[in-house]
């Protein structure tokens, strides 16, 4: 019997794809092709495995003609296309489209990425949202900003150039780091109120959510997630309204992953991710549930429905440890496992010792993450506190 063929899109070398769906495409049992923009990276990864695609081939993935005419080229039809990466959604589902495969819609996955579009659309369907405005970074600032305003790239990924913005003053400064990139920002009423998540899988009849995380946030005017609990109190108590208004924005197929701040009048979505929840989340989420989250999201790009999942699982929480000056890394603290009791603490280190380490106030500065899981969440915490006192780097 000949095995399914998957396609698997994706942009940088990561660790979601490297360690989590490729190692679940082939324990599913797919002839997996990995189309890529960055070949020779992800060759010298699986040089260092022991298992791999059947086949790494490279185009430019963010352009959707590119990667049928590659397929083609190489008499490759899939029956599973799949991507996890933010940039690729549009273009992964053009191509799932053009070879019959299931698949998310490729205007809604546009409208996820394009910030923009995502308010234009949300104010179109009359959902909670709040004022917004594009401008180009080297272009003239609109008319009657009720500052203080979010300003962030239309497009951006991991809070990445991402600012609160008090005046006009602050926001032009902003314009001017970005003004030879010609870059549209867009702008959005700053919300004041906690910050949560939520996590659903879908396979274009029914949506679930299998839970969310309550997300600590750095001091303003950055926006650097410095730690997550997994359903915490704002996730148990806003869930239903937040899984509400992501099947109504149409994000109903395979997973997705949306971030609402609560406000007085309810949960106000701030962007939805239209892939994965990342940032080391997707391999504790892993770990939580009984059934495995790669091979699920998977299979549900190969059609399959959603099956009734067990979505119980035991308190948790990530903290991560931002890196804060520019210089290399001289030291630093080695991972560990830890079983202290009931608790599970477990800690991985996300830079390399010797690593010149240039701070981008995003999640993209983790010097290392640190999770606890169990069953008692105060316990969790206490543990997870101690552990984080022993941890220390050393940067020159």
């Amino acid at each position: 019997m000949m095995k399914q063929k998957m396609v698997i899109i994706t942009h940088v070398e990561n660790r979601a794809v490297t360690e989590g769906f490729v190692p679940a495409a082939l324990k599913l049992g797919y002839e997996l092709t990995l189309v890529t923009d960055h070949a020779l990276a992800h060759k010298h990864y699986f040089s260092t495995v022991e298992n791999g695609p059947q086949q790494i081939l490279e185009c430019d993935v963010f352009n959707p003609l590119a990667i049928i005419d590659l397929l083609d080229s190489h008499a490759l039809k899939p029956q599973v296309v799949f991507s996890n990466s933010d940039h690729l959604q549009t273009a992964a589902a053009l191509v799932a489209e053009y070879f019959t495969c299931p698949g998310k819609n490729w205007q809604t996955c546009y409208q996820a990425k394009n910030k923009a579009q995502m308010r234009a659309k949300l104010a179109q369907l009359q959902m909670p949202t709040v004022w917004s405005a594009v401008c180009l970074a080297d272009g003239v600032l609109p008319e009657n900003i009720p500052y203080p305003v979010i300003a962030k790239p239309r497009e951006g990924v991991s809070s990445l150039d991402v600012a609160l913005c008090r005046t006009e003053a602050e926001l032009t400064d902003y314009q001017r780091q970005f003004s030879k990139k010609k870059m549209p920002i867009l702008l959005e009423s700053y919300l004041e109120g906690a910050l949560f998540t939520l996590e659903t899988l879908g396979d274009g009849q029914q949506l679930i959510a299998v839970g969310g995380f309550d997300v600590s946030l750095s001091a303003l005017p950055n926006f650097i997630e410095t730690g997550a609990l997994w359903n915490g109190e704002n996730s148990r108590l806003y869930g239903q309204q937040a899984l509400q208004q992501v099947q109504q924005f149409g994000a109903a197929f395979g997973v997705c992953h949306s971030e609402f701040i609560v406000t007085a009048s309810g949960p106000v979505l701030v962007e939805i991710n239209y892939r994965s929840i990342g940032d080391g989340r997707e391999f504790l989420l892993n770990e939580l549930f009984t059934f495995d989250w790669f091979e699920t999201i998977l299979q549900l790009h190969a059609g399959r429905s959603l099956d009734r999942l067990d979505t119980r699982s035991p308190c948790a929480l990530i903290q991560y440890f931002p890196n804060t000056r520019n210089g290399s890394l001289v030291r630093r603290h080695e991972g560990f496992v830890k079983q202290l009791g009931s608790t599970k603490v477990s800690y991985q280190p996300l830079k390399e010792q010797g690593q010149y380490l240039t701070v981008s106030h995003s999640n993209k500065d983790y010097l290392g993450m640190l999770t606890a899981v169990g069953q008692a969440g105060d316990v969790i915490a206490q543990q997870a506190a101690a552990a984080a006192k022993l941890l220390s780097w050393e940067i020159n």
